[in-house]
């Protein structure tokens, strides 16, 4: 992309971030979750015999916020997030991460009983539809990142993969602006979630190739253990909000104007937010 502008405006007129905050859009996140997970196989243990309403859903969605990613021109279902809060009043309630890998977490990575778990959050169930996996390799990915993705990078590469939900341009002798990857709509819902509800830090449970690729935006995570098997290969990450937005402001300034409405959520760094 030229300018931040450019960004902005591709992503505002593709795609809008919606608050699953009622019943109805909940089960949207929950059959996507269904659809992904169980109907595409593409992660080990969830069967789709085992959810016969056709909704992928768990304990942890009662103490979770939930995003959609609506593509706007077709008016469908683009991805969806959750952020996994803490448990009120319950310090010693565990996040999933916690449970799985918490045995395994390196203890010099950071102090994690001086961690303030009421701001903390786990990002989840961060899941693109079938058609918003375009590149290659990407349809064997829930969140289409993959080695091919950044191969793939190049604005001829991308034309190709998103020409599926970009329409053709019919704007003779005017070159297609194209949108790098629909990943960045989720972390603008995440982005979004967090600010309301005073998250700073976030945990993540993922493959190393999906912490690789997401940095190629400057969205950086500290590994906190070593890559153990839960539904497949996942390690465990954590990143401090603040200093994951200096790096993309730093590194990739247009990615950073989209993921904070242009300073409006996070300011530039060295600049008070206006009160």
């Amino acid at each position: 992309m030229d300018t931040q502008s450019d960004l902005v405006d591709l992503f505002n007129h593709y795609f809008e971030v919606v608050p699953a905050d009622t019943p109805e859009k909940r089960l949207q996140c929950y059959r996507l979750r269904y659809e992904v997970y169980c109907r595409e196989g593409l992660i080990p243990g969830f069967h789709a015999e085992n959810y016969p309403e056709g909704l992928e859903r768990d304990r942890y969605d009662e103490r979770s916020v939930h995003c959609l990613l609506m593509h706007k021109p077709r008016g469908i279902v683009a991805g969806t997030v959750r952020i996994i809060l803490p448990a009120p009043d319950r310090r010693e309630t565990k996040f999933p991460i916690e449970k799985f890998a918490g045995d395994a977490f390196y203890t010099d990575a950071i102090a994690f009983e001086n961690l303030p778990r009421a701001h903390l959050g786990e990002i989840s169930r961060l899941i693109l539809a079938p058609e918003f996996r375009a590149r290659k390799g990407e349809d064997r990915r829930p969140h289409g990142l993959t080695e091919d993705s950044q191969s793939s990078a190049g604005d001829k590469g991308r034309r190709t993969a998103n020409a599926r939900w970009q329409g053709p341009d019919r704007r003779r002798g005017v070159p297609r602006r194209t949108f790098p990857h629909a990943i960045l709509g989720l972390f603008v819902a995440i982005v979004r979630m967090s600010v309301e509800q005073g998250l700073s830090y976030w945990y993540g449970g993922m493959e190393p190739v999906c912490a690789r690729l997401l940095r190629t935006f400057g969205i950086d995570f500290t590994p906190i253990s070593p890559v153990v098997d839960y539904y497949g290969p996942c390690r465990s990450y954590l990143g401090y909000v603040p200093d994951i937005i200096e790096n993309i402001y730093r590194t990739h300034p247009q990615v950073w104007a989209l993921l904070t409405d242009n300073g409006a959520l996070f300011p530039r760094p060295g600049r008070p937010l206006a009160l």
